[in-house]
């Protein structure tokens, strides 16, 4: 293991992309256009994998099965997706009820700008719940959690050195949403704790993917619907 060539690698793919998201929402007054959050997250996280894989497999040269260490199924993997899901919505649930008067909650405008764009345009909303979701979003976020966790992982087994780990990413990956404000980084801290413990207990990337995908894609097409419905899209009985 050389821990020069774990640093350089983290560097390039988790914390300095992070340092510029961060960077970005600090000094961005506008935000993005709809469009920009379909073509961002396709480029971005679709290069970000290609890169990531490459460093892992020729740089590191270390083994792309590091990432499932513990031999599963398909149907367990998803069937701990869906727990996964279900207790990210509690947390989210939980959350609304004792922080939201607590700490700074600033919306997601452009998700809800996307959101009515998407009404407009069926082909944005093909692409978002498609490859964007999948791959630019839920796919590239938990290969980076896990590409992460395992590399430092690797440095000492001791307990608390794998726990400060998580935590770290978590802090990371919570800063990175600094533009939802104190609530969005704190929360997104909580989940992003969780993914990384579920990870630390089970050694599999799926489930994390699949609850991804499903916590995302559920919250976004809520809103969908009740946008659709405040417009007159939908009929009433439904």
């Amino acid at each position: 293991m050389n821990k020069l060539k774990t640093t350089i690698a983290l560097l390039v793919v988790v914390v300095i992309p992070f340092g510029i998201m961060i960077w970005t929402r600090v000094h961005q007054s506008t935000g993005f256009a709809a469009t920009e959050l379909i073509v961002f997250p396709l480029l971005f996280g679709g290069s970000s994998l290609v890169l990531l894989v490459a460093l892992k497999k020729y740089f590191l040269k270390e083994d792309l099965e590091d990432f499932n260490p513990i031999p599963g199924k398909w149907d367990h993997d998803i069937g701990w997706g869906l727990i996964l899901t279900l207790l990210y919505f509690i947390l989210f649930f939980l959350e609304r009820a004792t922080l939201t008067g607590v700490l700074q909650f600033n919306p997601n405008r452009e998700l809800l700008g996307l959101i009515l764009e998407m009404r407009d345009q069926p082909w944005l909303l093909i692409l978002w719940f498609g490859p964007v979701l999948w791959i630019g979003i839920a796919l590239y976020e938990e290969l980076l959690r896990v590409f992460f966790l395992t590399s430092l992982w690797k440095w000492s087994q001791n307990t608390l050195w794998t726990i400060s780990v998580i935590v770290l990413f978590s802090l990371m990956f919570g800063l990175a949403h600094w533009y939802q404000g104190s609530y969005g980084i704190v929360t997104i801290f909580i989940k992003s704790w969780v993914a990384g413990y579920f990870y630390y207990k089970h050694k599999r990337l799926m489930p994390l993917v699949y609850a991804h995908v499903l916590y995302d894609g559920l919250q976004v097409a809520a809103l969908l619907l009740t946008t659709l419905n405040d417009q007159g899209w939908l009929d009433s009985n439904n």
